[in-house]
Order: C-alpha cells, then sequence, then structure tokens
C-alpha cells in the first residue's frame, strides 16, 4: 500500500512540474500553430478582411512555377545550410570537447572563449562577424598583408558561392559553446573504469576515444542534429538582418525563413505581392520537413524512459 502512495505522489510530483511548462508550449506553440492550420487556407494580405481559398495556397506552392522554384531553391539552401552547421557543431564541438575534458592548460579561458557569445542576441553577432569578414574587415586585412594568402580582399557575404557558408559560420560560433557543452556532459559520463580497463588492454588514445567515449557521445550528437534542425528552419535572423529578405547576392542565401517572411511581408519596399495565407502554407511545409526529426527524439526519449 505504501508502495502505491509513493507512485501516486510521484506520478503528482511529475504533473505538478510538467504542467507550466506544458501550458506555456500549448499557450505559445500550439495554440499558434492551431491559428497556422486556419490561416493557410485564406488569402489576406495582413489587413482587410480574409478570403477563404480552401487549398489554393498549397496549389500555388506546388504547382505554379513562380512559387515551386523559390520553394524547390529555397528548401535545398537551408538543408545545405544545415548540413554546414552540424558538421562544424560536431566535428568542432567534439574536438573542443575533448579538449577541455583532458585537463588542457589554461582550459578555463578556453571555456570562458567558447561560451561567451552563446548570451549574445543573434542581431549582436550577426553585425560583429559582418564587421570582422567585411573587405577592408581584420580577416582580409590579415588574409592579404598579414598571411599574403590572396592577392585582393575576399567578398565574403557578396560571393553567391561564399555567403551561405559565412552565415553558416557564424551561426557555428554562436552556438558552438550549446553543442560542447552537452558533448562534454557525455564526456564526463563516461566511467573512468572503462577507459582505465581500455588502456590496461593496450588501447591507444584513439582506440580508446573510438571504443568507449564516442558510443557514449552518440545521443548528445542526436539531441544537437534534431533540436539545431528544428531552429535552423524555423530562422532567419542571420541572412533577414544583413542579406535582407530576397537572400542577396542574387538569392544564394534565400532559405524557407527568408522565403516565409517574403510571402508575408513583400521583399522589398514596392512590392505588394504578400499573402499571409501562402506563407502560413510555407511555414506549414517546414514543420511537416523538421516533424520527422522531432517525432523520433521523442520516441527515443520514451523509449529510453
Amino acid at each position: 500500500m505504501a508502495k502505491g502512495n509513493y507512485k501516486q505522489k510521484a506520478n503528482l510530483q511529475r504533473i505538478a512540474l510538467l504542467a507550466p511548462g506544458v501550458l506555456l508550449y500549448g499557450v505559445f506553440n500550439f495554440l499558434p500553430l492551431l491559428g497556422l492550420l486556419v490561416l493557410c487556407l485564406v488569402d489576406w494580405p495582413g489587413i482587410g478582411p480574409m478570403k477563404f481559398v480552401g487549398l489554393d495556397n498549397f496549389t500555388q506552392l506546388f504547382g505554379n512555377a513562380f512559387y515551386r522554384d523559390q520553394l524547390v531553391r529555397a528548401l535545398g539552401q537551408n538543408l545545405i545550410f544545415f548540413v554546414i552547421i552540424i558538421a562544424a557543431m560536431l566535428l568542432l564541438g567534439t574536438f573542443f570537447a575533448l579538449l577541455l575534458s583532458f585537463g588542457t592548460k589554461g582550459r578555463n579561458v578556453y571555456r570562458s572563449l567558447f561560451f561567451l557569445p552563446y548570451p549574445l542576441a543573434g542581431a549582436a553577432v550577426a553585425f560583429l562577424l559582418e564587421l570582422i569578414v567585411r573587405t577592408r574587415g581584420p580577416l582580409n586585412v590579415l588574409l592579404v598583408q598579414g598571411l599574403h594568402l590572396v592577392d585582393k580582399p575576399i567578398g565574403f557575404l557578396g560571393d553567391p558561392m561564399l555567403a551561405l557558408p559565412t552565415l553558416a559560420a557564424f551561426y557555428s560560433w554562436h552556438r558552438m559553446s550549446f553543442a560542447i557543452i552537452l558533448i562534454l556532459s557525455a564526456i564526463v559520463a563516461v566511467r573512468i573504469q572503462l577507459i582505465e580497463a581500455a588502456m590496461l588492454d593496450g588501447a591507444s588514445r584513439w582506440q580508446t576515444l573510438k571504443a568507449v567515449v564516442f558510443p557514449v557521445l552518440m545521443p548528445a550528437f542526436i539531441l544537437i542534429i534534431v533540436i539545431v534542425m528544428v531552429d535552423v528552419f524555423n530562422n532567419a535572423d542571420y541572412t533577414l538582418l544583413l542579406m535582407g529578405p530576397e537572400g542577396s547576392p542574387g538569392r544564394a542565401t534565400d532559405i524557407m525563413g527568408t522565403f516565409l517572411f517574403r510571402s508575408a511581408f513583400g521583399g522589398s519596399a514596392t512590392s505588394v505581392n504578400v499573402n499571409f495565407g501562402m506563407s502560413a502554407a510555407i511555414g506549414l511545409v517546414t514543420a511537416i520537413v523538421i516533424l520527422p526529426a522531432a517525432i523520433f527524439l521523442a520516441l527515443r526519449n520514451l523509449r529510453r524512459d
């Protein structure tokens, strides 16, 4: 009987702790999602009466060449953007986390440098890094005059081939500490007895990392991939601030967030072809793209519980 009472109390405690978060999530995330489902069925410029059009927004999005070409480009470039970011965060995040876990000299200084940009607003980071990579910025001065690697300054944000990777580098530097924290916590959780046993068996440091440490890091890797994927496909703050809603140069940095923004508010001061219903349809397509990753993470956590 006492055991049953204990379980009931534990369940009540869980409900009490989860209720505020669930309530906030429902108010600020789930209810707007329901509104999105309604909004994607209308044609509405933001003011005035709404015109019900059913699935016409989706028909235009996938059938009209004007919208379809923008969707394919934005989705493809968003995927490239995500791949660059996740590769940098996993590789560099693991490297720096391993350095910090090995008792590297001066690691407290390194921690401060890694974690410094994370609390900063995206706008501050974007403009700070734009100052660094501009043609007369310190990076180009170093490359041209300091190291003599190139003959003339590089237009990192003006070159269609370099603009998107440059923005991905901005994001990676801003959020790198998030990956380092998760990976470092997973490394710390590795039992020292397993590492010592591997060493005693004659395993090298790399063999120990490969057989003992990396398998423990996999849950952290999966969590980082899912969270970054959701964030990258939902947000476009760096691109909107630095490259504008058109995703310049030549829409080389156009991603789903800028496509959505452009559909809702226009790409320029003279644009009048705006439709909140179309932007809602684009948002719903984006949600469907990232939904499998979110479901996978939820199911994985349920199985682990």
